[in-house]
C-alpha cells in the first residue's frame, strides 16, 4: 500500500501486505460469523437434548454431566477447526480436530473400570428381579439392597453395616437372589459373565 509523506508516494511493503491480509480475513468475516452462531446454537442444542434424554433414562447426574460436558468439549473442538480451516490455517484444523482423538484415548485407557461399572449398572437396572429390597449374595457379601445407581450397589447386610458394590463384580461373578415369591423357597441364581 503507497504512502504520500510531503507529495512523495512511498511504497512500504509491510503496510501492503498487512491491508492485503486484512482484506483476504476481512471477506471471511461474514461465513466465520454464520458459522460461530450455527455451531454454538447446534452445541447448545445438543447438549441439551441429550442431557434430556439421559434424564429420561434415569442415569446417574454424574454420567449425564460427564457425556454432556464431553459433548459440548467435542462440540467446540470441531467448532474451532473448521473456524481455522475458513481462515485458511488447514494444520491448525487438523491439529485440532486430533485432540478429540487422543482426548478419547485417554478416556478410554484411564477409565476402564468406571465404563464397566456403567455398563454393569445398566444391566443391572434393566433387570426386573435386581431391585431395592431384595435380598442378594455376591462374594461373601449377603444382604438387602438398599440403593442401586449406574455405578455402585448399596447392600446393607444384617449387622446394618452397608457395603458398596461396583457394579462390574455382579457382572463379573455369580450372585444370588433370593426369590419372595418363589412357592418352593429355593432361590434364583443369575449369573452374568
Amino acid at each position: 500500500m503507497p504512502a504520500r509523506l510531503g507529495g512523495k508516494t512511498i511504497d512500504i511493503p509491510i503496510l501492503s501486505e498487512m491491508y492485503s491480509d486484512v482484506l483476504q480475513y476481512f471477506s471471511k468475516l461474514p461465513s466465520l460469523i454464520v458459522v460461530l452462531i450455527i455451531g454454538v446454537t447446534l452445541i447448545r442444542f445438543a447438549q441439551h437434548s441429550i442431557g434430556r434424554l439421559l434424564q429420561l433414562a434415569r442415569l446417574d447426574r454424574a454420567l449425564i454431566q460427564f457425556v454432556s460436558t464431553f459433548l459440548a468439549f467435542a462440540g467446540w473442538v470441531f467448532l474451532i477447526s473448521l473456524i481455522f480451516s475458513i481462515l485458511g490455517f488447514p494444520q491448525l484444523s487438523l491439529a485440532f480436530s486430533g485432540s478429540i482423538a487422543l482426548v478419547l484415548l485417554g478416556v478410554a485407557t484411564n477409565a476402564t473400570n468406571l465404563i464397566q461399572d456403567l455398563l454393569a449398572g445398566i444391566f443391572l437396572i434393566a433387570e426386573p428381579d435386581f431391585t431395592v429390597g431384595r435380598k442378594i449374595r455376591v462374594l461373601s457379601v449377603v444382604g438387602t439392597i438398599v440403593g442401586l445407581d449406574i455405578k455402585k450397589t448399596k447392600v446393607a447386610d444384617e449387622s446394618g453395616h452397608v457395603h458398596f458394590v461396583p457394579n462390574k463384580v455382579f457382572d463379573a461373578n455369580v450372585f444370588v437372589i433370593e426369590n419372595k415369591d418363589n412357592m418352593a423357597g429355593e432361590p434364583d441364581t443369575i449369573q452374568r459373565a
